[in-house]
């Protein structure tokens, strides 16, 4: 117990310093979640939430409407900035396609961030790389869509959108039905895009503007996969035939036009000016993207990132952690920022099919002798929450279930209470503990370290095998791993994140939960017609999975956004579609005299 003592004092320590270094200047204010701030304040004059409460200050009155204005370089560091593109070709089915073309390549459906994001109702915070509630959507190639059938899906094509011009690949021509079922017929036939066309049993074009879609059964999460999820990029014929791999070659009917990519510094895009696409911003409707050039660096460091934030280099860091988030809140207080839940869920993965994992009591125990209050504070500076996996608070109720309803067996698993944890340990038959192995990659050391400092208190004796991504993944492909088994899950959209971690078979449920009412309840949910009565079922199952505890699941952190004073029309977004952050960029304007005002150029 000593040595978790330790750690959590040494952990709150560095907390401190961190912020008694930063030039003694006063705490960056509280803020709730999608929150945002903005000003100009000197590092003596920023208050802390306390000072203002004691002044008694009203908040400074919002800024009239501001006329956007066209022109300008914009430069993000987007959530992905710290990665190379992979492929350009949407067939190659790699996820890290996804944001590196959307600028330039577009999707039948898009999230509606414009309407319902924080800078309309609030409703959703489009912060979510994989999920967009399903009344959250609108048109984009696609003006509208229905199920004509339980089998039959039509889309109706917008009219009047013209692929870019691009020398050596096309010249600018309308885009058809017909390039929507090429490209999808394309999809489908890739040997590298298992699961998402499983259903699809063709897509024709009836006419220059309608597209049908046949599936082989209905399924209830229908819209994700046909329409704006992952593998969903509309590519031309002539892209393929030209060489869709090679990033010179690349086309499609987006806001910007990708004009060079230089590996291990950036990529540059231009502005589409025969783009189809506007925006209403005040009651006027303008055309997008506002801006001439963006671009996008590429920079693995996250002190380069800081720094190039911090001096004006970037007009805007979209993933940040708390750490430096508080640095640059304290360094930068004109900075506007948004705390945003992260999707990604922590969890260790306990075999379901060995000894003593398959006694639920043992995962039990597991999960009770864990202070997860502790380490939301040590490890995360309070910059957590306790439950967001499977699903995300951000989902809503309609699919999330807070803490304090679940049940009061899976409340009792979120409650440090190792007492009771070695009573569970003695009744599934192991009072005197046991020795497991967890697979771990090296970023998860220090977490797993913490844990079996807490599982010692239970007579758990924790060994972790550090191995490097390509042997880790292949552990977790192959069912390889003795005990346990640790990951970082993005939650995915309500079927999709309850279908890969609790169905038999999936290659990311490593615990090998196979539970036959889950399964049974999960098939039936996909096959409901009753939309309300789908959402019901996968909200009881989220709840039961977490009861079931194959999963230990840990803290899911918070990150942070950041933009400069004079990038306007943006709230934190970044995501339009599964990791696509091209069309929120393409509604960004900037002010040029204010930045050349604060004395940046």
């Amino acid at each position: 117990m000593g040595k978790k003592v330790l750690w959590i004092a040494l952990s709150f320590i560095l907390v401190a310093a961190l912020v008694l270094g930063s030039c003694q200047a006063a705490a960056p204010e509280e803020k709730k979640e999608g929150e945002t701030v903005t000003g100009k304040v000197t590092e003596k004059e920023a208050p802390t939430v306390k000072e203002e409460e004691k002044k008694g200050e009203e908040p400074a009155a919002a800024p009239g409407p501001e006329e956007p204005r066209y022109g300008g370089t914009l430069t993000v560091l987007h959530g992905h900035a710290t990665l190379e593109p992979a492929s350009w070709d949407p067939a190659d089915c790699n996820w890290i396609t996804e944001p590196f073309t959307s600028p330039y390549m577009e999707k039948l459906v898009r999230g509606d961030f414009e309407a319902k994001g924080r800078g309309g109702t609030g409703e959703f915070p489009f912060t979510d790389w994989e999920f967009i509630p399903p009344d959250h959507l609108t048109g984009c190639l696609a003006e509208s869509w229905e199920l004509v059938d339980d089998t039959t899906v039509i889309y109706h094509i917008r009219e009047g959108v013209y692929w870019q011009n691009r020398p050596g690949v096309m010249s600018a021509r309308e885009f058809t039905a017909e390039d929507v079922a090429y490209a999808k017929t394309r999809l489908i036939e890739s040997p590298k895009c298992p699961g998402y066309y499983d259903n699809v049993e063709s897509v024709t074009a009836l006419d220059k503007y309608t597209v049908q879609v046949k599936l082989k059964q209905y399924d209830a999460n229908w819209m994700l996969p046909l329409s704006w999820g992952y593998f969903q990029r509309i590519y031309a014929r002539e892209a393929v035939e030209a060489g869709i791999s090679d990033w010179r070659n690349a086309c499609g009917t987006g806001p910007f036009i990708l004009k060079d990519y230089v590996s291990g510094a950036s990529l540059t895009f231009e502005r589409n000016p025969d783009y189809w696409g506007t925006t209403t911003i005040n009651g006027k409707e303008y055309e997008v993207p506002f801006v001439d050039r963006m671009i996008w660096p590429i920079m693995p460091d996250a002190s380069t990132q800081l720094a190039a934030l911090r001096t004006g280099k970037v007009d805007m860091d979209e993933s940040m952690g708390w750490e430096d988030a508080e640095t640059i809140m304290v360094e930068k207080p004109e900075l506007t920022h948004y705390r945003s839940l992260s999707t990604t869920g922590p969890v260790i993965a306990c075999r379901y099919d060995v000894e003593p994992f398959d006694d639920e009591r043992i995962r039990w125990a597991l999960n009770m002798a864990i202070d997860r209050e502790a380490i939301i504070d040590s490890l995360h500076g309070g910059n957590a929450v306790m439950l967001g996996f499977p699903y995300s608070p951000d989902w809503g109720p309609d699919f999330y279930t807070p803490l304090e309803e679940l049940s009061e067996d899976a409340q009792a698993l979120f409650t440090y209470d190792p007492a009771r944890a070695r009573e569970l340990m003695a009744e599934a038959g192991y009072p005197d503990g046991f020795k497991g192995e967890v697979v771990c990659t090296s970023g998860w050391s220090d977490t797993v370290a913490l844990l079996a400092d807490y599982w010692s208190e239970i007579n758990v004796e924790l060994e972790q095998n550090v191995v490097e991504y390509g042997v880790y993944y292949a552990i977790m492909r192959g069912k390889t791993h003795k005990h346990m088994y640790a990951m970082s899950k993005g939650c995915g959209d309500p079927f999709a994140v309850l279908q890969v971690i609790g169905i038999p078979g999936q290659y990311w449920n490593p615990s090998m939960f196979d539970d036959p009412y889950y399964t049974e309840t999960y098939e039936a949910a996909e096959a409901e017609p009753d939309v309300e009565k789908a959402k019901q079922m996968l909200k009881s199952l989220n709840a039961y999975i977490i009861e079931q505890a194959p999963y230990v699941i840990l803290p899911v952190s918070y990150f942070y956004q950041f933009s400069w004073p004079w990038v306007k029309n943006w709230h934190g977004e970044i995501n339009a579609t599964t990791r696509s952050p091209g069309p929120i960029h393409a509604r960004i304007w900037l002010d040029t005299a204010l930045k050349k005002s604060m004395g940046y150029r």
